[in-house]
């Protein structure tokens, strides 16, 4: 079995959330074709970066930097008014930093 998926976007956002897990959001080009015409859409992935990588990781992810991640997908469930909820994660093992801007760029 292999559980590996391969990302390249532009960060869009760095948030820690209530865990203290560093979560980005991966803006991702996504081309839709139509009848007449070819339209670029932007999917919006949120990605938690493993512990193994997240103390360094924030010192150089900068919004809009465009980086290639090699993540895991794994599913979490939650229980939520007597329903069992499963939303699947993306986790991210390596960072590789493609185009660093500036915040002001």
């Amino acid at each position: 079995m292999l559980n590996q998926c391969i990302l390249v976007g532009k960060v869009s956002k760095i948030a820690v959330n209530n865990d203290d897990e560093i979560i980005m959001t991966l803006g991702i080009k996504r081309n839709v074709r139509t009848e007449d015409e070819l339209i670029e859409n932007i999917d919006f992935i949120d990605v938690k970066i493993s512990k193994e990588i997240d103390a360094t990781a924030i010192d150089y992810i900068k919004k809009n930097a465009t980086v290639g991640i090699k993540a895991r997908v794994q599913s979490v469930e939650f229980d939520i008014d007597d329903s069992c909820i499963r939303v699947a994660e993306i986790i991210a093992e390596k960072i590789t930093f493609i185009n660093i801007k500036n915040d002001d760029e």
